[in-house]
């Protein structure tokens, strides 16, 4: 990934809610998939893997707005 990565505070309040190693599985899992580019380090099981898609998409989805916002401040 070559853009930013924003990791909103209603991100984080989700992630609070986990427990230290499953933040630490999703974390190393988004950070090897979409930063490194990387084969995964851990296996997910099957709710994992649905937290890290839900994880995922809530990043990607908000860094696009970030980066929206970003080129609009710098157009205008």
């Amino acid at each position: 990934m070559e853009n930013v990565i924003v990791i909103s505070p209603r991100v984080i309040s989700r992630m609070k809610n986990m427990s230290v190693e499953e933040r630490r599985v999703i974390l190393d899992t988004f950070i090897n998939d979409e930063i490194l580019g990387v084969e995964r380090s851990t296996k997910l099981s099957p709710v994992q893997e649905l937290v890290y898609m839900m994880f995922r998409k809530n990043v990607l989805s908000e860094s696009r707005h970030y980066e929206k916002r970003d080129i609009q401040t710098l157009v205008s």
